[in-house]
């Protein structure tokens, strides 16, 4: 019997049930319909924010909430539109030939209704209802073809519609555990019914195979979304990443149970025991593998679409061509193997029969296919960087981060001494502690640039004499690192320019890996930070801060001697400068005064008495310049023994007289 249900559309004649089983499958699925449309209510609600708050409050993620309800609005919609199925079968059978003891039971239901506390204006509807049997069999399926169009509608719009982005910050542990516990103790009573209706449940049910398939559909939701939760609560979030499968997965069922809905309403009216078409999914077909046969599936198309295998001469061809064909395409599949392309940053060592006989540049090139031809890819012009202070070569470099000009610099900036940084190395160095042998320890951030040479020999050698270059560079480099270091000294090190450090390890490194015959290339040493170990920094810094201040104590000494000893060369030169000045200002002087008397002198033994005279008068002249002063002297007599004035300062009183020869006269002469 189960081959004859096909993966399409259920078509087969479920055997004959009495009226009291078609009844109790009514309220069953009337039953499990309810109750899945009321647990769809919380992610609606969710969905329309109408207990946003709530669900916010308590830290509960949107995504599982969306997921879950949109299976159980396809379990609701399936399971009332197979309830209303199940009562136009029942209503179908209850207008043909009935048995006395079915128009008991009948009776017995009706009068129940009347005596119960249905009001009696219901229950007289309700015992009309057989007299609407015309207007169901008119209908033909469409009102359950409307509520399964809801239920794939509220599934989509739940799948869709505002669909809310991951959490990032994640919940408490105790939070995950309870919802998965929840989830999980919600999927056994889905899984109980699933089990039902593989029994007796869905005996004589036309959708019983199909409404097995959507408990199925809901089992899965719950079970993954619970073990999602409890795995997340130990830390794995990597299990996110199913729910995208899943959310597909229950899209393309809704929207196939809903294509198929809508069809009800274009195809002709079925009787009531074969219109199960609408809650049937292909694609949820998947969750009971079991229950799909070949049988079934050549059935399904010959029944549905006209389509009979057995008579297809295509089939025939394709399955005498099949083998021909497999192997012409495995032989084609096996001669492409020798085709390789090349990128702009690759080489490729191209090795016949085990043996390297060439290396092939960019570009497409076409041997012999594998395992007779192996092309080897080695780097072209790549550039990689190595940090020595990495723990291994796998990990050399730490993430890049990246920030904005007007952000905080990132930590990967911070080089204090104080803290320790992954990317550092330490290293013994010298120390010069009051002329004993010692040593020290030093942290070095040394990151290495570094490339396959461009030369065909360069690419044979890095890939037939290093198995793995950047291990090897690793540890070549650390250990002449070390024993660079280890013939200098602490303040040496700090002091000498990073620029000189970096070129002169850069030349040794190279020149070792050229003895070597490594093939690789180094194009830059980079030294980031060359500093005492985090622990010692403090102390390093109080002993600098103590060699600091002495420098400065011996400095300010040296100063204020050189000061002293500037002032006293000063003073001593300003008083050797002014004893010479007023040396010389003295003997000028007495050269000045035996001058001019050696004038007087002269000019006494030329002129004679005139002259005296004449000195006499520019003597009371030049000290009684201040004044106007008339000189009258007793010893001053003209010839006959009259007085004698000097009228030479009263010039102005008459208007002078310019000389031809030699123009004015100055005054008072």
């Amino acid at each position: 019997m189960l081959d004859q249900w096909t993966a399409l559309q259920s078509t087969d004649e479920p055997r004959e049930a009495v009226p009291t089983d078609v009844s109790r499958a009514r309220v069953l699925l009337l039953g499990i319909g309810v109750l899945s449309l009321l647990a769809c209510l919380l992610p609606v609600a969710q969905m329309f924010r109408v207990s946003g708050g709530f669900i916010q409050r308590y830290g509960y993620d949107e995504v599982f909430l969306r997921l879950v309800g949109a299976s159980l609005a396809l379990l609701a919609g399936a399971f009332l539109a197979a309830a209303l199925a199940a009562g136009a079968r029942l209503s179908a059978r209850s207008g043909g030939h009935v048995s006395a003891e079915e128009e008991f039971q009948v009776g017995s239901v009706r009068r129940s209704l009347s005596r119960k506390w249905v009001p009696k204006s219901f229950a007289r509807i309700a015992s009309r209802l057989p007299a609407y049997a015309e207007l169901r069999a008119t209908l033909a399926g469409i009102p359950e073809a409307l509520v399964m169009l809801a239920g794939g509608a509220l599934a989509i719009l739940l799948l869709t519609w505002r669909w809310p982005l991951p959490a990032e910050v994640g919940l408490p542990s105790r939070f995950l555990f309870i919802r998965g516990a929840i989830l999980l103790l919600g999927a056994f009573p889905v899984l109980l019914a699933e089990r039902a209706y593989a029994g007796s449940a869905g005996a004589g049910l036309a959708e019983a195979l199909a409404l097995r398939r959507l408990l199925r559909l809901s089992l899965l939701t719950l079970a993954v979304e619970g073990l999602i939760a409890v795995v997340e609560g130990y830390g794995f979030s990597v299990a996110r990443f199913v729910e995208p499968i899943l959310r597909f997965f229950l899209f393309v069922v809704a929207l196939e149970l809903g294509a198929r809905s809508i069809a009800v309403f274009f195809q002709p009216s079925r009787e009531p025991t074969r219109a199960a078409g609408f809650v049937s999914s292909t694609i949820a077909a998947v969750l009971t593998p079991e229950l799909v046969s070949q049988t079934s599936w050549r059935q399904s198309l010959q029944d549905q679409i006209g389509i009979d295998l057995s008579r297809s001469w295509a089939l025939r061809f394709l399955r005498s061509a099949l083998l021909p064909i497999a192997l012409l395409l495995l032989l084609f599949a096996w001669g492409l193997s020798g085709v390789t392309i090349l990128a702009a940053d690759q080489r490729g060592i191209y090795e016949r029969l085990g043996r390297p006989v060439a290396v092939l540049q960019p570009g497409l090139h076409i041997g012999l296919p594998w395992p007779l031809g192996v092309v080897r890819p080695i780097d072209f012009g790549e550039i990689h960087a190595l940090s020595l202070g990495a723990p291994d070569a796998q990990a050399a470099m730490p993430a890049t981060e990246i920030v904005g000009a007007e952000e905080a610099a990132p930590t990967s900036a911070d080089r204090l001494w104080d803290q320790s940084h992954p990317t550092e190395t330490s290293y013994l160095i010298a120390s010069d502690a009051s002329g004993r042998s010692a040593f020290q320890v030093v942290d070095i951030d040394v990151e290495l640039i570094w490339r396959v040479g461009l030369t065909d020999a360069a690419a044979l050698a890095s890939a037939y004499r290093v198995r793995d270059p950047q291990a090897f560079l690793h540890a070549f480099a650390g250990r002449l690192l070390a024993r660079y270091f280890s013939t200098r000294t602490l303040l040496g090190a700090l002091g000498e320019k990073r620029e000189g450090v970096a070129d002169e390890l850069r030349h040794q490194l190279q020149s070792a890996l050229d003895q070597a015959d490594t093939g690789i290339e180094l194009v830059a040493v980079v030294i980031e930070a060359i500093h005492p170990p985090a622990k010692a920094a403090d102390s390093y810094h109080e002993v600098q801060a103590a060699r600091i201040r002495s420098e400065a104590m011996i400095s300010e000494a040296r100063r204020r001697a050189i000061a002293a000893l500037s002032e006293a060369q000063r003073n001593a030169t300003e008083k050797l400068a002014s004893a010479k000045a007023s040396a010389f200002e003295r003997v000028t002087l007495a050269q000045s005064d035996a001058l001019r008397f050696a004038t007087d002198e002269r000019s006494f033994v030329k002129a004679g008495s005139p002259y005296l005279f004449e000195r006499y008068l520019a003597a009371i002249t030049r000290d009684l310049a201040s004044a106007p002063i008339t000189l009258l002297d007793h010893r001053i007599t003209g010839a006959g023994g009259e007085t004698v004035i000097d009228l030479r300062n009263f010039r102005v009183l008459a208007p002078p007289v310019p000389d031809e020869d030699i123009g004015d006269k100055e005054p008072n002469k």
